[in-house]
Formats: C-alpha cells, sequence, structure tokens
C-alpha cells in the first residue's frame, strides 16, 4: 500500500499545495482525507496516480518508490485506481458497457472475461440495469456509480474516491456508502477525500487531516473528531454524533443505531 513521506508539491515558486506531507495508509482499511476546499486533497490524489510528479519527498507503493515512466504508471493503475469527484472526467464512450470495457480492452482482456467483469461490477453498485444504456441518460449520482464500476471491473487493491459523495441527493449518497462498504468486505482497500464529516465519521477507521496543504491531525476517527481544535482550524464541522457527544454528556457513539439502541435502553430503564 501506500506510504508518503515528506511530500511537498508546488504549482508555482509562492504556493505549495502540498507541504511536507507524510501518510501511511496501512494504518486503516478505510482511510479518510479530509479538509476544506483548496486543502490539497485532489494534489494529494494526484500525485498518487502520478498524474503529478511531487517537488520534493517520496511517494512509495508495497515499499517500492513510484516511477513516472510508461510502463511503471500502468503497472500502478492496473493496482490502483481512481474515481473522480467529476464523473464526466472519466467516462469516455456513449455507451455504460463499452464505456466500463474501455480500461478493460487497453490491458488486452478477452471479450468473454469483460462481459463477466462488467456484469460483476455492476452488480456491485446495483447498476445492472444501466448496462446498455446510453451514459447521456443518466443522472450524476448514476454516473458516479458507472464510474465506481469501471474501477471495480479493474479489480484493483486500493481504490482512491475524490469527494464520492458530492453533490448527490440523501438517496444517491446512501447508495455510495453501501458500495464503499461493499467494496472494503470483498477485500479492496479505500482512500476517501471528503468534506462530509458525517460520511467520514460514519465509514473510515483511520483519518488525516489537511489545511493549506499541511498535515495538522491524524489518528482513529474518534482521536480526529474529538479534538475540535483541529477541525476548526482546517474550517470543517463536527459530526453530528460527536456534537451531540460534546453538547449533551452522552457516550461518544460511531453509529446511529448505537444511539437508538442507547437512548431507548435508557427509557427502559426509567419506565
Amino acid at each position: 500500500m501506500f506510504k508518503i513521506n515528506n511530500l511537498t508539491y508546488q504549482y508555482d515558486k509562492t504556493r505549495k499545495a502540498l507541504d511536507n506531507v507524510s501518510m501511511d495508509f496501512n494504518k486503516g482499511n478505510i482511510i479518510g482525507i479530509i479538509g476544506s476546499n483548496g486543502s490539497g486533497k485532489s494534489t494529494l490524489f494526484n500525485n498518487l496516480m502520478g498524474i503529478l510528479k511531487s517537488t520534493e519527498g517520496e511517494i512509495l507503493y508495497n515499499g517500492e518508490q513510484i516511477k513516472y515512466d510508461k510502463k511503471s504508471l500502468y503497472n500502478l493503475r492496473k493496482e490502483v485506481g481512481i474515481v473522480f469527484q467529476d464523473p464526466e472526467k472519466q467516462i469516455f464512450y456513449s455507451m455504460v458497457y463499452d464505456d466500463i470495457a474501455f480500461a478493460l480492452r487497453n490491458i488486452g482482456i478477452d471479450e468473454k472475461t469483460i462481459k463477466e467483469r462488467i456484469h460483476t461490477a455492476l452488480e456491485a453498485v446495483n447498476g445492472l440495469q444501466f448496462i446498455d444504456r446510453p451514459v447521456h441518460n443518466l443522472s450524476f449520482g448514476q454516473k458516479k456509480r458507472v464510474a465506481i464500476a469501471s474501477v471495480v471491473a479493474m479489480e484493483n487493491k486500493l481504490v482512491l474516491l475524490d469527494e464520492p459523495t458530492a453533490g448527490l441527493d440523501p438517496i444517491s449518497t446512501r447508495a455510495i456508502v453501501d458500495i464503499i462498504k461493499g467494496l472494503n468486505k470483498r477485500g479492496v482497500k479505500i482512500v476517501i477525500s471528503s468534506h462530509d464529516m458525517n460520511l467520514i465519521y460514519e465509514i473510515c477507521d483511520y483519518v488525516y487531516v489537511l489545511n493549506q496543504g499541511v498535515l495538522i491531525n491524524e489518528g482513529t476517527r474518534e482521536e480526529v473528531f474529538i479534538n475540535e481544535e483541529k477541525i476548526d482550524e482546517a474550517g470543517l464541522e463536527l459530526p453530528w454524533l460527536v456534537k451531540l457527544h460534546k453538547n449533551m454528556g452522552l457516550p461518544l457513539f460511531t453509529k446511529e443505531q448505537d444511539l437508538y439502541s442507547y437512548w431507548n435502553h435508557r427509557e427502559q430503564k426509567t419506565v
């Protein structure tokens, strides 16, 4: 998996998008990268994929420093997939089937296997009904699911999700959350960048906090979100369950259902 050592990336001589950032993705199964807009989350992902090349520091994948020649990046991207915030950036064909098949055909997979992988990938995102549909007929949320299916079909070991729920309605957001949990159960490492703190708190087990390109905090989700000072510094808000803990003296719950179970049990004791 990725290990980042003292990574710095400069767009120009005066502005550092990332400044001496170190991370280790072996610390969790679903990793959260949080920060407000402009904190460096997307720049970090582009560095990890070799789309951008760091100014200083190093990025290791499975213990080896990533290289930027065509063959090395090809091998990296066979194991690491990315889903951009805007699905239009990675949808190239007019039909869903052909779009998902695109990357598989590029790496020489036979058509029978491609068909099987596409069916499996669309089932994983609950989108099998899209298989023969034109992409332009899909909603924004459905396009996001197709973009994720394209990564699933590649059978990547690690998937980077850049703001996966941005612009989605509550139903589509829940669908994406279920997809992420399903991928993780299948053994896929997930790294999510987001400024949706409720999403991160629900599904991530380790979290990094970026502020203007600087890593200002890291730890388990409980450790990170109990530190309100650092969350404020990053321009973020606490998840609602953490707010209840801080403002109402309730235990710190990580799941909504745990809160309801606790409350129902307390109510029964007072009857």
